[in-house]
């Protein structure tokens, strides 16, 4: 029995993720395997590895490093059929299993006619984006222990109690089709890609639970994330929130910082990546049905918010770097052009279909929002009356053409009186539609990274720039007994 019980359990030397070496070496031995009636061969390769620290209370309760390999092998008919299977055991034993597997699951499909098979589009050219940060590899267990260490002592220091959460993370992805090695085309192959990604949050709150405040920041290079910084801004709105009065429900000109920003438009930026189901008639950008043409037409070309407002996104932007989508190309989109929606995105084999393009329209899994040059500062001096919101919460949609919604303010709301801040406000209840937001506009500021980490279950980036805005007739249903 070993005497050093006491000693953390470390994973080994090896790298956390695997190399695009690696990668090709397993993809050759799964076409090794390969036999039978299938044509072609596909392995994607996912491979990532997660550092966290979690506290509570002002005590870390969870302190991790865990790595994990996914692979997934399609086998394939001439006429598209696959068969797939999983494992994530890289020796030759489970390979071989998993190929096998693939193959039984493609003798039980049924074969489309020689008719009605399309070949395979070709290979499109695919980003290099650069969005890797050997700081966010680096940072050790012991490194971020004393990140917490710090942002603890610092609510400490006050009195305060904190909790938050530190991650870093670091993945690898790769398609490799055989039928590329054969040289002949495929549009499955996906280069390897390699991406880091980060994220701090602080919550603090007082002992009588009062006051609350919040912090975060997310980004693929750990490196613009100023922890120091968030606790102290998470610090600053807890103290200046405790002892909340409460007001009467209504409307209100409101003052969002961009975080909050963030948080109501994510329906708006959701429907922006489905063009196929505007055309059924579904979403907020429907215009109506055409019963003469048998068609539904949707709001492209038409002004759907304030002109002010543009939402894009550019690979060449290195402020959103981000790792590609199959199928969608290279170029950059712009969803809203000064108010006006000019594109909804799509998958490649919609745009060969019905647009007859050789490719998909990205999504909006990471974007820009236009702003202004507007302080925070300022657009509360212009404020007769009205309130600040930090952020919201736990935001959801009654209705999907109007994008009605409806979530609470958390971590901060105060009442703003003849272009001051007068006092905190307890939390409110908001039911109220993003849209009506963004075409009630008075000014904007300068956008900025908000909290925004991944996509749910993807592990993969999803930044956002917005900026803070100050909009009129925000409605307020109900008050919200919650700090």
């Amino acid at each position: 029995m070993s005497r050093h019980r006491d000693r953390p359990y470390r994973l080994g030397d090896a790298p956390r993720i695997l190399s695009r070496e690696e990668c090709d070496a397993i993809a050759e031995r799964v076409f090794r395997f390969a036999r039978g009636r299938a044509s072609d061969t596909r392995v994607g390769i996912w491979s990532w590895w997660q550092g966290e620290m979690r506290w509570g209370r002002n005590r870390v309760s969870l302190a991790s490093d865990r790595r994990d390999v996914i692979i997934k092998i399609w086998r394939g008919s001439p006429f598209g059929s696959y068969g797939s299977a999983l494992t994530n055991q890289v020796d030759d034993v489970s390979l071989e299993a998993a190929v096998r597997a693939a193959e039984r699951e493609l003798d039980l499909m049924d074969e489309d006619p020689p008719a009605a098979y399309l070949p395979p589009l070709p290979t499109l050219e695919q980003p290099k984006t650069s969005i890797w940060s050997d700081a966010t590899y680096g940072l050790t267990t012991e490194a971020r222990g004393e990140v917490a260490r710090a942002l603890v002592d610092s609510a400490e220091a006050k009195g305060m109690l904190s909790a938050g959460y530190a991650e870093v993370r670091a993945a690898a992805k790769a398609i490799i089709s055989s039928e590329i090695r054969a040289g002949r085309p495929s549009m499955f192959e996906t280069p390897y890609t390699a991406w880091t990604h980060a994220q701090c949050s602080m919550t603090v709150r007082d002992q009588q639970g009062t006051g609350s405040g919040w912090a975060g920041l997310s980004a693929y290079d750990w490196k613009k994330i100023d922890a120091p910084a968030l606790a102290e801004r998470a610090l600053d709105k807890c103290l200046r929130s405790r002892n909340p009065v409460g007001l009467e429900p209504g409307r209100y000109t409101v003052i969002l910082e961009p975080q909050a920003v963030a948080d109501l438009i994510e329906s708006v930026v959701g429907w922006l990546s489905d063009r196929e189901r505007a055309e059924q008639g579904h979403g907020p950008f429907v215009l109506g049905g055409d019963d003469v043409l048998g068609i539904v037409r949707t709001k492209l070309g038409l002004k759907v918010v304030d002109e002010r407002i543009t939402i894009s996104h550019d690979y060449a932007d290195p402020a959103l770097g981000i790792v590609h989508e199959v199928g969608a190309g290279t170029a950059p989109v712009t969803w809203i052009d000064h108010g006006v929606l000019t594109a909804l995105s799509y998958p490649r084999e919609y745009g060969l279909a019905m647009l007859g393009e050789s490719s998909g329209l990205r999504g909006t899994t990471g974007y820009r929002m236009s702003g202004g040059d507007t302080s925070i500062d300022e657009m509360i001096q212009t404020t007769k009356r009205g309130l600040l919101v930090t952020r919201f919460w736990n935001v959801g949609t009654f209705d999907e053409h109007s994008l009605l919604s409806t979530g609470l303010t958390r971590d901060g709301l105060w009442l703003i009186e003849n272009g001051k801040i007068t006092k905190p406000v307890k939390n409110f209840r908001f039911t109220e539609s993003p849209l009506f937001v963004l075409n009630s506009i008075e000014q904007l500021g300068t956008p900025v990274p908000v909290f925004r980490p991944t996509a749910s279950g993807s592990g993969e980036l999803t930044p956002a720039i917005v900026p803070p805005l100050k909009a009129r007739d925000f409605s307020f249903t109900s008050l919200v007994d919650a700090v």
